[in-house]
């Protein structure tokens, strides 16, 4: 788990899909108040730097910064683009690397709740963390393997249905379905396990959303895009 408490997991999963659509200054500006000194550019050239993963640089971080679940929800939004924690000796970095920028949409203010249980919240959180280095094209794969109606757009083909955010997607599913465990959203024939829904806030928080393909050619299908 990110953090032993599962309240705490759960409170850092809402804000990672509540703050999904802001672009990495607004992260950086707000964390420059607290670790201000991990957050220098200049000492990530240097050699001697390792990499540790996201669960060992939060921890870290943590040990040397008192962290909100908030700040630690703007750390993940920034490893999903493209950031990494970078160590020397005691000191942990959050350098870029191949950083993202995504250009978002403008969507309706609709979040998914993701259940109202702390442990289903706790595993979504635990697959995005480790699936936050996986390139868009693993993370789709696995999307559309598990999620029929979602579909990796076609070379060539016009779309003209109107545009949804993950975020509104996942509430769609949630108010037509049910959780039938603590880990397994149903709606329809649908079964939406923790590492899609993961999967799926990762990319969104890179800048993919999705559109509707009109009902007379292909029914409730979505397409997947990214700007």
């Amino acid at each position: 788990m990110v953090l032993r408490e599962k309240d705490a997991n759960a409170q850092i999963l809402r804000n990672f899909i509540d703050f999904s659509f802001k672009p990495n200054q607004y992260f950086l500006t707000n964390l420059s108040r607290v670790i201000a000194d991990s957050l220098d550019q200049l000492e990530c050239t240097g050699q001697a730097l390792r990499k540790v993963d996201t669960k060992e640089g939060v921890e870290l971080l943590r040990r040397k910064s008192k962290l909100s679940n908030l700040e630690i929800a703007y750390i993940l939004l920034l490893i999903s683009r493209g950031y990494r924690f970078r160590v020397i000796t005691e000191r942990v970095f959050l350098c870029e690397e191949k950083a993202l920028f995504p250009n978002f949409e403008s969507f309706p203010p609709l979040k998914p709740k993701i259940s109202d249980d702390f442990e289903t919240k706790t595993a979504v959180l635990d697959v995005m963390v480790e699936s936050q280095y996986k390139d868009d094209d693993e993370l789709l794969s696995n999307i559309t393997k598990s999620i029929p109606e979602l579909l990796e757009k076609s070379y060539g083909v016009h779309y003209s249905g109107r545009y949804l955010s993950i975020n509104e997607w996942l509430q769609i599913k949630e108010n037509e379905g049910e959780w039938i465990s603590e880990d397994t959203l149903r709606c329809n024939n649908i079964y939406i396990a923790p590492k899609i829904i993961a999967n799926l806030l990762i990319l969104q928080a890179r800048g993919w959303y999705l559109q509707e393909i009109l009902e007379k050619f292909k029914g409730d299908d979505y397409i997947l895009l990214k700007k």
